[in-house]
């Protein structure tokens, strides 16, 4: 397997499971956001491959270009360590550019942002030729959001990294259905542990609501994220944990291992 990890630096970030007006934000991109962002790097690097289709097409071919080689983006960790503060905002737009729109008409929305510094994320993916994962590294460095159209996002760096097999804690986001005996395991060992989890989207959604609901299958997971909830006064915040189960596969970065968990099928985990 390839892995491809991408350092993103934020100001702030909105990423959210369903919404409109209202906003509450997840603590970490979900799989989605973070197909859709590489998707939009894509396009972005091979413009004349999508001239002609509509929007939508546009974004389904994408996604499907990305999903066709990869084999999981559901590990994310926050890097350096940092806290993640969510906190919310009125926020106002000026809808003068829409259709058929009157120059003074506006709209409110109350949308939530996680504030964290940098976000490390993981793309593993399976069997890339030299051209594709040269592809691949031009398409995220052109990452230029994450979530909604304000949560700008700079890629730092981008390189691919080697996979090892070598025993370590987990550092990344991880299907909480997947590592759950790992926790108990873990629970068993040091007593009582205080499990953060999130639901989001596998897969970007480009076709309604509606379809969702018809569609069998997970689309929305539950993922276990290895942070901890701590407070100062009346400010919550999130950091990193080291109360966290091993896994059998990891990322050497800067003189640190980083647990990765990956699929079964890939992996043997």
């Amino acid at each position: 397997m390839d892995v491809l990890l991408v350092r993103l630096r934020f100001p702030f970030f909105s990423v959210a499971r369903r919404s409109y007006q209202v906003r509450t934000s997840l603590l970490l991109p979900s799989p989605s956001a973070l197909k859709g962002a590489l998707a939009k790097g894509l396009i972005l690097l091979e413009p004349e491959e999508y001239i002609g289709d509509s929007l939508d097409t546009v974004a389904r071919k994408a996604v499907a270009d990305v999903e066709e080689k990869l084999v999981d983006v559901k590990s994310v960790s926050v890097a350096p360590i940092s806290p993640l503060v969510k906190n919310a905002f009125l926020l106002k737009r000026l809808r003068n550019l829409e259709s058929g729109s009157k120059a003074e008409k506006d709209d409110a929305m109350r949308r939530e942002y996680t504030f964290t510094r940098e976000v490390l994320v993981a793309y593993i993916f399976k069997d890339l030729s030299k051209e594709e994962k040269e592809r691949y590294l031009k398409a995220a460095m052109l990452i230029d959001a994450i979530g909604d159209t304000e949560s700008l996002a700079t890629p730092l760096w981008a390189s691919f990294v080697r996979l090892e097999e070598k025993t370590a804690p987990l550092a990344f986001s991880a299907p909480y259905s997947q590592v759950s005996p790992l926790l108990f395991q873990s629970l068993q060992r040091r007593g009582k542990i205080k499990v953060y989890t999130e639901r989001a989207w596998v897969s970007p959604d480009y076709s309604g609501s509606s379809r969702r609901r018809k569609t069998k299958g997970p689309e929305e997971e539950t993922f276990y994220i290895p942070i901890e909830e701590r407070r100062h006064r009346r400010i919550v915040y999130y950091t990193r944990t080291t109360q966290v189960p091993e896994v059998k596969r990891a990322i050497v970065l800067d003189r640190k291992v980083l647990g990765i968990w990956t699929p079964e099928s890939s992996s043997g985990n």
